[in-house]
């Protein structure tokens, strides 16, 4: 295997993990909150990742992302200049870490931020960032 980094999101820490904990975050500043903390989870991206070939356009803030095929599942490991975002990117590998081309590309994100409540709280550039990452991750597991 590369030199990706290891994380807890989509293996220790599962959708139905994070879905419980923040449903229990009452309210943006909690599930903020949460987000900032879950952020602290991921270890140190590699700085010979940060590049531009694995910075996701369609960000605002700056998004590297790390996609490797292993097996018949798709291992990811990503950073953010940005707290927030990087918190958020807790929720995607959550959903996308380890799972199969066809997980991925059946698994609505949008829909489950909905869910969770956290969807109305997103600016339009934090919305269109995710998306985009999405987008990346669902194109590169279609391949």
């Amino acid at each position: 295997m590369s030199n990706l980094p290891h994380h807890p999101f989509g293996t220790e820490i599962s959708l139905s993990d994070l879905s419980n904990r923040l449903s229990q975050a009452q309210g943006w500043e909690a599930k903020n909150r949460l987000l900032v903390q879950l952020a602290r989870e991921l270890p140190e991206f590699p700085v010979e990742m940060r590049d531009n070939e694995h910075r996701v356009s369609g960000c605002e803030s700056q998004v590297w992302l790390w996609l490797e095929r292993k097996d018949d599942c798709y291992l990811l490991a990503a950073d953010s200049d940005s707290k927030v975002i990087k918190g958020l990117l807790t929720l995607i590998l959550a959903a996308y870490h380890d799972k199969s081309a066809t997980d991925i590309q059946n698994f609505d994100f949008t829909a489950w931020l909905n869910e969770l409540g956290l969807q109305r709280f997103l600016s339009a550039s934090r919305g269109n960032g995710l998306k985009a990452i999405v987008t990346h991750i669902k194109q590169h597991s279609n391949m």
